[in-house]
């Protein structure tokens, strides 16, 4: 079975620490992210899922081409495989905080967090988190 789903790379601009919630099946630290619903568009979804997730609002970066009333251009979108062969089509974006930035942890979690770069070399994570949080930082929030 395939599942849409979109999630956020939430990046603090003047620290450079990322945003990671500690997933309960997985017991790794991704990103925020979720199953996009019914009539709801891939933005809206990274969106609301970041904060149900978190507790931090967050604004998507990227282009909206070609036109600017378009939908943000992604940064990517992975091909991930769950534990019973279903494929998780995640459309991922990179993002920012707006406002508040001390994270809540909710039920579909076990731990939220900001992270420094060093950090992340000794955490339970997946490998794509570090190379897209480098690409992040190196051409997008420079």
């Amino acid at each position: 079975m395939r599942h849409f789903c979109a999630s956020a790379f939430i990046i603090n601009p003047d620290t450079k620490e990322i945003l990671l919630v500690k997933h309960k099946k997985f017991k790794k630290w991704v990103q925020p992210g979720g199953h996009i619903e019914h009539d709801e568009t891939p933005e809206e979804a990274a969106i609301r899922e970041a904060y149900e997730e978190t507790g931090v609002k967050v604004k998507l970066l990227g282009d909206r081409f070609p036109r600017e009333d378009d939908f943000i251009r992604p940064l990517g979108i992975q091909k991930n495989r769950g534990t019973n062969g279903d494929l998780h089509i995640d459309i991922i974006y990179p993002a920012v905080p707006v406002g508040n930035i001390s994270p809540n942890v909710s039920s579909e979690s076990l731990n939220v967090r900001w992270f420094k770069r060093e950090e992340l070399d000794n955490l339970n994570l997946f490998p794509d988190i570090l190379i897209t949080y480098d690409y992040i930082v190196k051409y997008i929030i420079k």
